[in-house]
């Protein structure tokens, strides 16, 4: 009998789980964002509370295929068919997980499963058939499966392979019912259990590397190639740069990292550099997550590639009130505006009003020093609105963009919750005026300027920076993993989460 199938949802749960990671394995990247390692402690918490109940509590109900053989009896030989074959149960088994270099091993030890089925046989010698139903129940001692990745060369997909596989059969029982049941057991009974022992020895292990080897591709299309990290159509690719690796006593995860805007998926136009050789998380940590600047930068790009902070307009009117007279060519009394920062402005444009032009130039780049900072460059057109309402240009600038800011980790609550992740918080806000041309009023200081739109960027480009990062960046984890006691480092080019886990 193929009893290989009653395995299908443990084996299919422990591919598909891929240590609690959402990973879809695609094609290669020169060097990865995100590095996830999780213990073998973590990962068998995580297949004991999300595969183990799920596979033996609400999917024990699985439909084999129809059985066609033959076998010799006192009486000769007897060709049965059994159909409508059901496992109805399965004992929870003891089960073990080890992670050893280069290779994972799944022990489990003590289970069993019951059959139903229908049957029918005919001894064509004889001329002689009966039907009727019959339960099967087998004790499984023990099943052995050692799992290693490999790498596909035509797809360039990671896949699983198994190395080696063993299982012991235990006792078999029968129990037929229906036609002449009680005559059949004096003859059937015996050749039909010493059957099903050996075709179940046999089946198990070569249906477990049937299912590793040939179904990896169509499990892992069930899982999406990115992820939300936020609530403003930001998501992350999660491709692997290369096979996960199995180490002594982990597993790790090499996974692209960028972030993109989903509606409107910009080419990120850097690649990411490696970690360093030495950069190992601790396997006292149960989850290691590691991030580099270039999963941020990518962020920061995806943000400021939207049109709204890309390229925008600065007048009088979209000033806040503080700042509501700065871009003024004419001052009055105290009030401070660009006709005191410049003269020559207000002497050549009077009682006119400045409108500004900035254009971001792509990617503003994040570098964790440890501290966390963001440069970027913008280009800016200033006009003068004179009173006839037309335009003029003043001069153009560039400057450099340079904000610090702090990161922290917030774990969204009891339970987790879609919110956690990093959080930043903008604190400060500089501008390095580096170039000034095509002036109309002549030469202008550049500390002058740098320090004019030192105050603009306070005022009016600040609380655009805090409300473009004000929900944060979403850890990529699955929603039904509690992170417990979750610590941020921020270390020299990346940051490092270290976290336990709890399976909701």
């Amino acid at each position: 009998m193929s009893l290989g199938s009653e395995v299908t949802c443990l084996l299919k749960a422990l591919l598909a789980f891929s240590f609690c990671v959402t990973c879809v394995y695609s094609q290669s990247y020169a060097s990865p964002g995100l590095k996830i390692r999780m213990t073998e402690q973590a990962f068998k918490t995580c297949i004991d509370k999300m595969v183990m109940d799920r596979v033996f509590v609400t999917e024990n109900q699985i439909q084999l295929p129809d059985e066609t053989d033959s076998a010799k009896t006192p009486l000769g030989t007897v060709f049965y068919n059994i159909t409508d074959i059901q496992v109805t149960g399965f004992v929870k088994p003891v089960y073990n997980v080890a992670i050893t270099a280069g290779r994972l091993d799944l022990t489990l030890l003590n289970t069993s499963f019951t059959i139903h089925g229908n049957w029918n046989y005919d001894y064509r010698q004889l001329n002689f058939s009966d039907s009727g139903s019959v339960n099967i129940s087998v004790a499984v001692y023990s099943l052995n499966v050692s799992i290693v990745a490999a790498l596909d060369p035509p797809t360039a997909r990671p896949s699983l392979k198994v190395d080696h596989c063993s299982n012991i059969i235990g006792k078999v029982t029968l129990a037929l019912n229906g036609g002449a049941s009680w005559f059949h057991y004096l003859f059937l009974a015996g050749t039909f259990l010493e059957s099903v022992g050996r075709k179940a020895q046999a089946k198990i292990c070569g249906f477990a590397k049937s299912f590793f080897e040939t179904e990896t591709s169509v499990l892992a299309a069930l899982y999406p190639l990115q992820r939300d990290v936020g609530d403003d159509g930001l998501v992350i690719d999660l491709r692997p740069v290369d096979v996960p690796k199995f180490g002594d006593g982990y597993v790790e995860f090499l996974l692209n990292g960028t972030v993109f805007d989903k509606d409107d998926p910009q080419k990120f136009p850097m690649q990411a550099g490696p970690f360093p050789e030495d950069d190992e998380p601790s396997n006292q940590d149960p989850v290691s997550i590691l991030v580099s600047e270039y999963v941020l930068s990518s962020y920061a790009y995806a943000i400021f590639g939207r049109r709204s902070l890309q390229q925008h307009s600065i007048t009088r009117s979209s000033l806040p009130a503080p700042m509501d007279s700065f871009l003024n060519t004419t001052c009055s009394g105290e009030t401070f505006c660009m006709g005191k920062v410049s003269p020559q402005i207000s002497a050549q444009f009077p009682n006119a009003d400045l409108e500004l032009t900035v254009i971001i130039h792509p990617p503003p780049v994040i570098v964790i020093l440890p501290g966390f900072q963001m440069a970027a460059t913008a280009s800016v057109g200033v006009r003068a609105r004179l009173p006839d309402t037309s335009l003029v240009t003043v001069f153009d600038v560039r400057l450099n963009v340079t904000s610090s800011a702090s990161v922290s980790f917030d774990n969204g609550g009891e339970g987790g919750g879609k919110r956690r992740g990093l959080r930043v918080d903008v604190t400060r806000l500089l501008t390095d005026v580096t170039l000034v041309a095509n002036s109309t009023v002549g030469e202008i200081p550049t500390k002058v300027l740098s320090e004019a739109f030192d105050s603009l960027t306070e005022q009016y480009l600040m609380p655009k920076l805090k409300a473009a990062t004000k929900n944060g960046f979403q850890v990529p984890l699955p929603e039904s993993i509690e992170l417990k006691n979750p610590a941020l480092s921020v270390l020299k080019n990346r940051l490092l989460i270290t976290t336990d886990i709890e399976a909701l």
